[in-house]
Order: C-alpha cells, then sequence, then structure tokens
C-alpha cells in the first residue's frame, strides 16, 4: 500500500489529519497500486478515501475538494509502489559514466512507462509486459517519450543488449494504433546508428506520425569514466556538421509530406558543428525542448523578449557580474552579454568552465560541478559585485551541485557573492542587471527520484 512520508504544511492531507506513516488503502473504493492510479481517483470533487493509520486504526474520510486538487504528501517511493528499473546495458548509458560515490538519485537506472507519462523521462519499453500496454492504452497514458536509437532490430539488439529490445516497432504501431501519441529520440553514436540506419530509423518513424509526433537526434556523451565499457568516440565536428545536412534534407522532405520538420538536431550538434541554430519555425511546437532541442533558439527569443519588455529597466549603477556557462554555451553567452553592455552601463565576464570532474567531453552547462567551477574562478573574481549561476547546475529543491557542495561553498572558496538564476533569457537578463526580485522560482524535478534510491541498489 502506499504509505505517507512527509504531509506537507497548509495541504488538504494536514486538514484531514494524516500523519507520516500512514497508508492509503483505496479512493472511492479503488484499490491504489501506484501513482498513476491516485492521480486518475483524485481528478473529482468529491472522495471517499480508506487510511490505515501507522496505528492500525482505519479511517474512512468523505473528502470535499478542488477538482485539481491532490493530498499534499510526499510518499515513501516517487510512484507510490517501487520506479521500474532498466534491463538493458546500453553501449551509451551515461549512469555507467559516473564516479561510484556520487549522489545516489544519480546511480537510479530507472526504465518506468509511468515516469515518462507523469514526468517526460524517456523510456525503452524493453520491460513493459502486453498488459502494461493495455493499461497505457485504457488509461490513454499520453504522450510517452521513447527512446527508439534505431529502429533496426538486431542493431537494437546490439545496443541495449537486451533481446526484447527488437520488437520497438511493433510496440510504437501497437500504441499508435489506439491513438497514444509519442515523442522520440536517437542518440547518436558514430559508426553505430548514423548515416544510412539514421535514414532508415527517421524513415520508419516518420510513418507514424501524428501519433509519434518527434524524432530528436542527440551526440552520445562520453565521460572519462569509461573503464571497461564498450569503446565508443564521441561525434566530430565533420560528422555533427554531416548530421545535421542529413537532418535538414528531411526536414524539407517532412514538411512537405507532413507540415511538420518531425525530426530535429540537438543544439550540442549545432555547437559542434560551428552552425547558427536554425529560426525559430524549424521547432514545430518545441516539444523536445527538455531534451536539448531548440534550447538556444529559445534562448535568444527570451533575451530579445526581455529586452522589449524590460525597455525602462535599467542596471544596478558600476554592476560588474561573472557569468558561468558550459564550453559549449560560450559563444552564444558571450554575444548576448555583449550586446547587453552595449545597451546598459554593466560589466560581464564570461567564465566557461572547462568539465574535469567528467571529462572535457563533456560540455554542457547543467553538468559542471563546484569543484570545477571554484578551480575555475580562483584569483579572477576581484571587483566582481556577483557570479551568476544558472539553476540547472543544481539539484531540485536544494542549492547542491553535482558534486554535493553547496552554493555557500563556492562563495566561501571564492569570498564572492553567487546569485542563482532560472536558466533563461530572462533570467540571464534580469541577472545581468541586478533585478532577480522579479524572476519566478526555480524548476523543480528531481526529487520526483529520490526515494527510489533504495530499488537502485539491485542494479550493477
Amino acid at each position: 500500500m502506499p504509505r505517507i512520508h512527509k504531509v506537507q504544511p497548509n495541504s488538504l492531507a494536514e486538514e484531514l489529519g494524516l500523519t507520516s506513516g500512514d497508508d492509503l488503502v483505496r479512493v472511492n473504493d479503488v484499490t491504489i497500486r501506484d501513482l498513476v492510479d491516485l492521480q486518475f481517483a483524485m481528478a473529482a470533487e468529491e472522495i471517499e478515501l480508506e487510511v490505515k493509520k501507522a496505528s492500525g486504526e482505519i479511517w474512512i474520510v468523505e473528502v470535499d475538494k478542488l477538482y485539481d486538487e491532490d493530498l499534499g504528501v510526499e510518499w515513501e517511493h516517487p510512484t507510490l509502489d517501487r520506479v521500474k528499473l532498466c534491463h538493458n546495458k546500453c553501449v551509451f548509458c551515461f549512469v555507467d559514466q559516473i564516479p561510484s560515490n556520487m549522489r545516489q538519485t544519480l546511480n537510479v537506472r530507472d526504465d518506468d512507462y509511468r515516469l515518462s507519462f507523469l514526468h517526460g523521462n524517456f523510456v525503452t519499453l524493453t520491460n513493459v509486459k502486453q498488459d502494461d500496454l493495455d493499461r497505457i492504452i485504457q488509461l490513454k497514458m499520453s504522450p510517452l517519450n521513447i527512446s527508439v536509437h534505431t529502429t533496426n532490430p538486431e542493431l537494437r539488439v546490439r545496443m541495449l543488449a537486451n533481446r526484447r529490445s527488437g520488437e520497438i516497432l511493433q510496440q510504437i504501431s501497437y500504441l499508435a494504433e489506439h491513438q497514444i501519441v509519442m515523442n522520440t529520440q536517437v542518440v547518436l553514436c558514430p559508426e553505430w546508428n548514423d548515416g544510412p540506419e539514421l535514414d532508415r530509423t527517421i524513415e520508419d518513424l516518420a510513418t507514424f506520425y501524428p501519433h509519434v509526433q518527434s524524432l530528436s537526434v542527440v551526440p552520445v556523451g562520453l565521460t572519462k569514466h569509461r573503464r571497461g565499457l564498450h569503446k565508443l568516440r564521441p561525434c566530430t565536428s565533420v560528422e555533427a556538421d554531416r548530421t545535421i545536412h542529413q537532418i535538414t534534407r528531411w526536414q524539407e522532405k517532412l514538411r512537405t509530406e507532413l507540415g511538420v520538420s518531425f525530426v530535429h538536431a540537438a543544439d550540442e550538434l549545432y555547437v559542434m558543428a560551428k552552425r547558427d541554430v536554425p529560426p525559430k519555425e524549424y521547432y514545430d511546437d518545441f516539444g523536445q525542448i527538455e531534451n536539448g532541442v531548440g534550447v538556444i533558439r529559445t534562448f535568444l527569443e527570451e533575451i530579445s523578449q526581455a529586452k522589449q519588455s524590460c525597455v525602462r529597466l535599467t542596471a544596478v549603477p558600476n554592476r560588474s557580474v561573472g557569468i558561468v556557462t558550459g564550453v559549449s554555451a560560450q559563444q552564444v553567452i558571450q554575444d548576448i552579454t555583449t550586446d547587453i553592455t552595449k545597451e546598459h552601463s554593466v560589466q560581464c565576464t564570461v567564465f566557461p568552465v572547462t568539465n574535469n570532474f567528467y571529462g572535457t567531453n563533456v560540455t554542457v552547462t547543467g553538468l559542471l560541478t563546484a569543484t570545477d567551477i571554484i578551480d575555475h574562478l580562483r584569483g579572477h573574481v576581484d571587483g566582481l559585485d556577483t557570479i551568476l549561476l544558472p539553476d540547472i547546475m543544481l539539484k531540485d529543491d536544494d542549492d547542491v551541485f553535482l558534486d554535493d557542495l553547496r552554493v555557500s561553498d563556492v562563495e566561501e572558496a571564492l569570498q564572492t557573492r553567487v546569485t542563482v538564476v532560472p536558466a533563461t533569457g530572462l533570467g540571464l537578463f534580469m541577472g545581468i542587471l541586478g533585478h532577480t526580485q522579479h524572476l519566478p522560482p526555480r524548476r523543480r524535478y528531481e526529487t520526483t527520484l529520490q526515494d527510489g534510491i533504495s530499488a537502485s541498489r539491485s542494479v550493477s
């Protein structure tokens, strides 16, 4: 039974007298198996809860509430039962490439279709049974995000090291026949699933449009912690350029046939190829922005909008700021700050930090650690009013970096104030000008997995 871990203050659960250790037995006489069942059951204005108190006492509680109001509790497990774990041994798995002493939540190899529906996680469907597919259809759990990587059955079996992985086209076809919407991705590995194999994958998946809405192509991420793993190499700039050209040809073809671009190269490929990202029209509805597709274009659009809407806003007088970014975003951030300093009396210093923790092949901002930031900035921050850090470097609901150091540790080491801003164009613009009090709160996500840690311990 789902067990309450913590009751949030001023929540419906607190009002009802629910406490830590209570079990939720039924809602409206329906046994609750997981978070999906609960969310569907709670979508009403009148509900009846059957609760087994920590003392063993059974409560029957009738509740009048808002239609979309939840109980306001944290459960012992993020899905109420245990997270469904990955049964694959992918040649490119990022979890296999992180140090063993990292934060435990980073070692959770989830492959849970429920988290795909609820939070947008990508899943491979290799651990999904027919009953699971039927449940997805019955509950209309749509959209789902699916890691395809290749539609060649033999190649997918090799890449995922799972004999069930060759069934992906049959699974997608079955879901599409029953009106489930899917977004898909390919992690591009040179000499594995690129070139003609990528053409095959694009062609196969495009036939399922509009149920398969999009396909993102993301270059493989390789850290320096790959001992004992398959010998993979990163994409070269020439290969990145060739892949973009390949995808562009498909976009032109599919816009004529389908009315959408459908397939998109991740921003990182454009950075590798030293090419400008396409205009916003090429990104359809920006449906895969969380997968690194269209982030730069969105960021540039947000900067433009911020400048227009805040035309009367001026920078704090004599302001001097440092801006921390990953190597891949250096040129974009440098161009933006140069433009802003032409219009506002503010000095900006951009610090592109090399990732020594994961290895120099890892260039994205979100995987920087406090240790690397401190090492890179030490001795170069004198005279700065503050250092701007985008919030994607930090654990949600906390100011903790991947190496478990805190923002306060960075401030202490550098003897300079640090300001955390949303990783958006507006966040950067307001941070540079010194008006962060007008910014929205940070996004939260990682806590959805933090109680699934115990399940991950069984993964080798």
